[in-house]
């Protein structure tokens, strides 16, 4: 996700305030929130020199049960840190996560082909607790499997699957949009 100018000018206040040494109990929150927003391409959440000793005791308070620290300056601008407990990722834009019974599979509509559609993949079910299926615009539906047994299949322009990973993560907010998810 791209950064606005306001977001970096944000950014660049707590990274000042980072920076100047000065340490109020709210400023642990506010460290916190500058660290995990540092990108992936520029490290990630201790990527900056200042951020492994916040980072580290962020995660050793969440593994013990301590409450999220928070940044009540940056709070007020749109920009927190919330933490989830989601084994996926938000599917990117404009892909939306399949329903969980659904069965789906990426295709285009083609007269002189099986069921109707030109399939790319085989049908899967939209989630288990190891895939889930981000998908694009409908495109129609077909029948699979017998007529007392069969399966509706969706199909769907795009699909793109997601491995599960750890439920344990957080999602970063700038001016209340997702900016990105850090797992620990």
């Amino acid at each position: 996700m791209k950064l606005t100018i306001q977001s970096l000018a944000r950014i660049g206040a707590l990274a000042a305030l980072l920076a100047s040494g000065y340490a109020s109990a709210s400023d642990y929150g506010c460290k916190v929130l500058l660290c995990l927003a540092n990108p992936a391409s520029n490290g990630g959440p201790k990527g900056v020199a200042e951020c492994p000793e916040p980072i580290n005791r962020l995660y050793f308070d969440l593994a013990h049960g301590r409450p999220f620290p928070r940044c009540e300056e940056a709070e007020s601008t749109g920009n927190r840190a919330v933490p989830v407990n989601d084994p996926f990722d938000p599917c990117p834009a404009p892909l939306q996560p399949a329903d969980v019974d659904q069965f789906v599979v990426q295709g285009q509509p083609a007269s002189n082909s099986v069921y109707g559609y030109s399939l790319k993949g085989t049908a899967q079910q939209g989630a288990t607790s190891v895939l889930r299926a981000c998908v694009g615009k409908p495109v129609g539906r077909f029948q699979m499997g017998g007529m007392d047994d069969g399966t509706t299949v969706n199909v769907y322009d795009q699909v793109v699957w997601q491995k599960a990973q750890s439920p344990r993560a957080i999602d970063i907010y700038m001016n209340n949009v997702l900016y990105q998810r850090v797992r620990w």
